[in-house]
């Protein structure tokens, strides 16, 4: 017990408050009594949380972290969920910002299967952001979503993904669906990745997987919060295979945010620590209510430091033009995967066209 791992939490003000809610944490977190209970000195001393002093930051919120054994985390995801945000995710107005870990903790976890440096040398593209797309609308026939596919292939993209939203009933309509689609990519000759959408019961998920690879594809698109974080972890460390994370489902973890947990920290590192190699975001301007701020913090945490995982690519989508390339370059690097959606659909040529055209915005 003697390794701490720590975490920060926003929490309402005034201090008296805060610190009151610090000790809470505390003790809700790991022998779930009241302060008041006669607990032995050893489980006092060795297994309740060590809160700190509250320190304000905004709004009349203030800043507390609760230092805890590791070893309750067991080096496990979602044990590690459980313990720095199980019942305190209950709580009203408490926010988990931060984790800081041991390296017991992080060598106990694989992260990413490929990371930064290991999908660029798939794709033998060096010195650039990559260009991704997805596969839509729902609705659309096998040989339409083949087509746009291949398109995109020619066009110079590098990763072609399943919509979130395309799922197959059964395994044999998967089958067939991703067959030909990951057909019509090979047939381009380009060193265009096809990452088809891993979704259906839990049972099936690794079967699927095993196709998805058997198929000679390296990846495919998963949605943590659906399938659950320590599933993807799972898959992750049997099958070697690009993991491309989608944030469906997660937003009432972050969205608001006086409540929940960072955006960085749920979409950057514990992505990172359940094996997904890209993470996706609603880039600022979109769709989503998203800040840039948020969004630079989502990527920085997501190459960072961290133990020996892996750095994991960020994967910003929506709201993405043509003239906003230099904003994008500017506001997150070279070691980053465009998402380009519905602009690079509706360009006027269709999605060959549209992917010269971004390929040719983006910084050599």
């Amino acid at each position: 017990m003697s390794e701490r791992l720590i975490a920060v939490y926003e929490v309402p003000g005034p201090a008296a408050e805060a610190e009151k809610t610090a000790r809470a944490i505390a003790f809700e977190e790991t022998v779930e009594l009241p302060f008041e209970f006669p607990l032995p000195a050893r489980i006092r001393e060795e297994i309740v949380g060590r809160p700190g002093a509250p320190s304000p930051v905004a709004n009349g919120r203030f800043r507390v972290e609760v230092d805890f054994p590791a070893a309750l985390a067991g080096g496990r995801i979602g044990a590690l969920l459980n313990l720095v945000f199980g019942n305190a995710s209950i709580w009203p107005g408490v926010r988990l910002t931060d984790i800081r870990f041991p390296d017991s903790f992080l060598s106990a976890l694989r992260g990413p299967n490929y990371g930064v440096a290991g999908l660029r040398a798939l794709l033998g593209a060096h010195g650039r952001p990559l260009l991704a797309t997805a596969l839509k609308p729902m609705g659309s026939t096998e040989e339409e979503l083949a087509e746009s596919a291949a398109a995109f292939a020619r066009g110079g993209g590098d990763i072609v993904k399943d919509d979130q939203n395309i799922v197959d009933a059964s395994f044999s309509s998967f089958r067939s669906r991703v067959s030909r689609i990951a057909a019509a990519v090979a047939r381009e000759k380009t060193p265009c990745l096809y990452f088809p959408h891993l979704s259906g019961p839990q049972e099936e998920l690794e079967e699927r997987l095993r196709f998805v690879l058997g198929e000679g594809l390296k990846g495919v698109l998963i949605c943590p919060a659906v399938v659950g974080l320590d599933a993807m972890r799972a898959l992750a460390d049997r099958r070697r295979a690009v993991f491309m994370a989608h944030p469906a489902y997660s937003g009432s973890l972050y969205a608001e945010r006086s409540h929940g947990i960072e955006h960085s920290l749920y979409l950057g590192t514990l992505m990172r620590l359940s094996g997904a190699d890209i993470t996706v975001f609603p880039n600022a301007g979109g769709r989503f209510a998203f800040t840039p701020e948020e969004c630079r913090d989502i990527a920085a945490r997501s190459r960072s430091a961290l133990g020996g995982l892996l750095p994991a690519w960020p994967a910003p989508g929506g709201g993405m033009n043509l003239d906003n390339a230099a904003a994008m370059t500017h506001d997150f690097g070279a070691d980053a995967i465009w998402l380009v959606g519905g602009r690079l659909l509706m360009h006027p040529g269709g999605p060959e066209a549209g992917a010269r055209a971004f390929r040719e915005k983006m910084p050599d």
